[in-house]
């Protein structure tokens, strides 16, 4: 028969065995083991900083990044030597949402390549003309024109050169090598136009209509004498960027794909940009 507990009696508490210690311990051990691993810490450290050690130690300051390499450039007078700060391998790019439309960069372009080319013609004039860098405005957007650098695949067009290189008939487009031209005007791995050798609006004009008909529209003409110009970016310097007040607007960034990736005729550019900021599809 199993056996019949009485209900009518407590039963009696049941002894605990004593546990054999195993070097754990429970919580409130552990508050004041590391209270007391602390306090020792503490005192320890400034018995340390009375004898010349601190606690804790000041932050090292990491030393002075230092400033980006100068190239030396021919200088405009005389072939003097000027220092200027100059990029090579550089381009512009400009962003549609920061963009104003202020046109500060193409006054200060124009104000830069007049001076420089006819100072006594426009020394009290401002001529938009001159100005290689044009921002242009359309519904809802701005965009600014301005030379792409987009280069030929010599696999597939049988040259490497620039379009409007390849069709110049008197060699006037070329590119001068890093290290040549003038500081803060052209030189280091840019374009430039010799106005010496370029027929002009009216008896040639193949550089624009090949550009115009395919690229970017970044070739101008001059209102004086109607020679061909574009952007040399300044010999790496470019004084747009520089006039800017918008910091992303427009930007001097490494080029790390071919200028035909950024070229697009005003219009096209206009819609291409109108469709991505405002989901929708435009005739501008």
């Amino acid at each position: 028969m199993s056996r019949v507990e009485r209900r009518d009696i407590e039963p009696e508490p049941k002894k605990e065995e004593p546990k054999a210690k195993t070097g754990t311990f429970n919580r409130r051990e552990f508050i004041g083991m590391t209270g007391t691993g602390i306090a020792g810490l503490v005192i320890g450290g400034v018995a340390g900083g009375v004898a010349g050690r601190e606690l804790f130690p000041k932050e090292v300051q990491a030393p002075a990044a230092q400033a980006p390499a100068q190239t030396a450039v021919a200088g405009a007078t005389g072939g003097e030597t000027g220092v200027i700060q100059t990029q090579a391998g550089y381009t512009l790019v400009f962003d549609p949402v920061q963009c104003t439309g202020c046109m500060k960069c193409a006054v200060a372009c124009s104000e830069k390549w007049s001076t420089e080319l006819f100072p006594e013609q426009t020394k009290d004039t401002v001529n938009l003309e001159f100005s290689r860098i044009r921002p242009m405005r359309f519904q809802y957007v701005d965009v600014v024109n301005v030379c792409s650098y987009c280069q030929l695949m010599d696999w597939a067009e049988g040259t490497d050169k620039f379009p409007c290189e390849a069709v110049c008939p008197e060699g006037a487009i070329y590119t001068v090598p890093e290290g040549e031209g003038t500081a803060g005007s052209y030189g280091m791995g840019y374009k430039w136009i010799d106005r010496n050798k370029c027929l002009g609006e009216d008896k040639c004009w193949r550089c624009a209509e090949i550009c115009e008909d395919q690229f970017g529209s970044g070739i101008s003409f001059d209102p004086i004498e109607k020679k061909a110009q574009m952007c040399s970016r300044c010999g790496g310097d470019p004084i747009c960027v520089k006039a800017c007040p918008e910091p992303l607007a427009l930007q001097w960034v490494p080029l790390m794909v071919n200028g035909r990736y950024y070229s697009n005729t005003p219009t096209d550019a206009a819609k291409l940009l109108y469709r991505k900021m405002y989901s929708k599809v435009r005739d501008l």
